[in-house]
């Protein structure tokens, strides 16, 4: 070989030993590179992660935080990103915007990240809002959505979860063309947040546009009863109505109403579809019972993405957690974060994924959902939806459609 080398022209030679020096020395500095500031070492980066994982709204986001850890595992077990793997450093809100408060600093200096996911509450997501536009820290795959956060799009800011204003297009527009209904009548069920009072208004002008009215009851995330509000529902008589909150939400609404003897269909926002929550209910009522929904859950088909999470979910003993809705999201998110990070290079900052990102990109989740795309003026997330019931006979989910005939709703 040196013998064919230095059989080569010298003008060539020098060609072919500048370009050796100048790989070894960007491959130097790579293996070099740290800034420990904010979360990148030479064998890792540090990336943030902010949910509720012990409070009321932890039965769900944990188990999204499960699904967001468990992706990251799969590129960690490929050699992680530019060889860094990806440590998830994941704080607990207690769906407390004042424990956010702490979180967010904590993750801003303390233990530093390159930046963070999640942000599961709503009312938080309000309060922080300021900071965080007026950080450095990009936040990449929030679990909610907010205007304060998400309106006007913020470089920073980008979402993971089912948008809310496409969710109420979706399911209302879904539900008024189900039931033959004109001038339909809605009920909004929802716990007591920020989130919930947007959802509704997003409703209200979902409904508007079929002539109809909505109106919004409301209980505390910790209620244990909710006689009030399905009395409320008795005196109102829906045509359907929407839930928004927690899976006891859900499970009291559906439960109660059973017990009052009404049969009025209900569809839930995305965040409600789990086998728990069907079991919950039971066969009576939750035939009454969808959700519409921007994933497609666990074992509901057999395209790529689900088996490829099916099988990690097994093999991390998370197999009681894969059919939920929430762990796909989080599996979803881990999807976007570790490609965001991709683009940055291979000498990330937190300034370099941000710039990446505004440039635009598009998540494959190879059937997990229809392809997620972010554009410079778009940072909405998944935004294509379809209905989503459970057969109880067969133990499984029920798709309504596929999500391209839902478009018609969305204009």
């Amino acid at each position: 070989m040196r013998k064919d080398f230095m059989s080569q022209p010298k003008g060539l030679r020098n060609k072919l030993l500048g370009a050796l020096a100048a790989s070894t020395l960007a491959l130097s500095a790579h293996a070099q590179f740290e800034l420990p500031a904010e979360g990148v070492y030479k064998d890792r980066v540090d990336w943030g992660v902010m949910m509720d994982l012990s409070g009321p709204a932890s039965g769900s986001q944990g188990i999204w935080t499960n699904g967001f850890q468990a992706y990251m595992r799969t590129v960690n077990e490929k050699g992680g990103i530019n060889g860094r793997r990806i440590n998830v450093l994941a704080e607990d809100s207690r769906f407390n915007p004042a424990q956010d408060k702490v979180n967010y600093e904590k993750l801003s200096t303390q233990t530093p990240v390159l930046a963070i996911s999640g942000m599961g509450s709503s009312s938080s997501q309000v309060s922080l809002a300021p900071t965080i536009r007026g950080g450095k820290i990009p936040i990449v795959g929030t679990y909610t959505h907010t205007k304060p956060l998400s309106e006007p799009i913020s470089p920073l800011v980008y979402g993971g979860f089912c948008t809310y204003p496409e969710m109420a297009k979706a399911g209302v527009g879904y539900m008024t063309e189900k039931l033959k209904v004109k001038n339909p009548k809605v009920m909004v069920v929802s716990i007591e947040t920020a989130g919930g009072v947007e959802y509704a208004q997003f409703i209200a002008d979902a409904v508007k546009k079929y002539g109809g009215t909505s109106s919004l009851v409301t209980m505390k995330i910790t209620a244990a009863d909710v006689t009030p509000q399905v009395l409320e529902i008795v005196k109102q008589k829906p045509d359907f109505i929407t839930i928004y909150g927690i899976s006891n939400t859900s499970i009291l609404t559906m439960k109660a109403m059973h017990q009052y003897g009404l049969k009025i269909p209900a569809f839930g926002i995305s965040y409600l579809l789990s086998p728990q929550i069907y079991a919950a209910i039971g066969p009576e009522a939750g035939p009454n019972y969808n959700v519409i929904s921007c994933f497609t859950p666990g074992g509901a088909d057999q395209s790529a993405g689900n088996k490829e999470m099916m099988a990690a979910a097994d093999k991390y003993n998370h197999s009681a957690m894969k059919e939920d809705i929430n762990y796909v999201a989080g599996w979803v998110v881990g999807q976007m974060a570790a490609q965001a990070l991709q683009l940055a290079g291979p000498q990330p900052t937190r300034a370099k994924l941000v710039e990446a990102m505004s440039k635009g990109f598009t998540v494959n989740t190879n059937g997990l959902s229809a392809p997620i795309v972010f554009t410079p003026s778009d940072h909405a997330g998944p935004s294509r939806f379809r209905m989503i019931g459970y057969d109880y006979g067969a133990k499984k989910y029920v798709s309504f459609g596929e999500f391209a005939e839902y478009e018609k709703y969305m204009k």
